[in-house]
């Protein structure tokens, strides 16, 4: 389960991040030639291919890229085997979006390697993700989403606007947001805590600086840097597409969903 703690409203989230469209599709399978956590694109096997070995981050995507030129279709991922038994359970996943920067393809990879990694009828172990530590923010300069702004404002043609972005050598910027978009980002209801809570307790905490101290102030560290790339990302969405990035509570936790978006922490209008 990949984790994105991130801070909105006041609040500490914990955001499961997955990928839109993938659903399992058989549970405690066997197949001949199919091992359990590979992932099949077009018959063809992570687990043989040379992408296996390498140690590169974005070894999945660029296999699942790579196997797709000719026909790109939905592939499958299965997971490990069972605890007790050889069995395991099968994803099907839609194709990746193209490739924006490394940072993003790295996400990407993440959440295929989760579900390669989920052990059936065991709960998920809880990984984070830094928007930071892949480099998502590197690219998110305010000089950068001024100059798509000052754009978009001044587009009297809509027909050419695409090119006077790329012609400005921001792309990416979109490219980003509808990138993100592929991912389902869904807080989890009851793991919610107020900022001043979890304020209180490092203030509390700082005196003695425990491990526990330092991990728990890594981990507010990362919710502050996670939320400052997350509304940049969201207000391009917004400016762009006119549709901000959206959280929805989890309904494991609540019988009622509802769309969540970013208060009061929207990147403000650059003049």
């Amino acid at each position: 389960m990949l984790i994105l703690p991130i801070v909105n409203n006041r609040r500490v989230m914990n955001v499961e991040i997955r990928l839109k469209g993938a659903s399992k599709i058989r549970q405690s399978v066997l197949y001949d030639h199919t091992k359990s956590s590979d992932i099949i694109v077009n018959r063809e096997k992570f687990s043989e291919s040379t992408y296996h070995s390498s140690r590169d981050k974005n070894a999945p995507v660029d296999f699942i890229r790579s196997r797709s030129l000719l026909y790109p279709r939905d592939f499958l991922v299965t997971t490990k085997s069972e605890a007790d038994s050889p069995y395991y359970d099968v994803y099907r996943v839609p194709q990746p979006p193209k490739k924006v920067n490394d940072g993003l393809d790295q996400l990407y990879s993440k959440t295929i390697q989760d579900m390669q990694n989920e052990i059936p009828g065991k709960p998920q172990r809880g990984r984070y993700v830094s928007f930071a530590d892949l480099g998502i923010q590197e690219p998110l300069s305010a000089e950068r989403i001024e100059k798509l702004q000052r754009i978009l404002l001044e587009a009297r043609d809509s027909s050419n606007l695409g090119k006077r972005i790329e012609e400005a050598g921001i792309s990416d910027l979109p490219e980003t947001a509808s990138f993100l978009n592929h991912f389902e980002c869904t807080i989890l209801s009851d793991t919610t805590i107020p900022e001043e809570s979890l304020q209180d307790t490092l203030k509390a905490l700082s005196a003695i600086n425990t491990r526990d101290y330092r991990n728990l102030k890594k981990y507010y560290h990362m919710a502050k840097e996670n939320a400052d790339i997350y509304t940049k990302i969201s207000y391009i969405s917004k400016i762009v597409y006119d549709k901000p990035l959206t959280l929805s509570h989890s309904d494991r936790f609540r019988q009622k969903q509802y769309v969540k978006r970013m208060e009061d922490g929207e990147y403000p209008k650059i003049a």
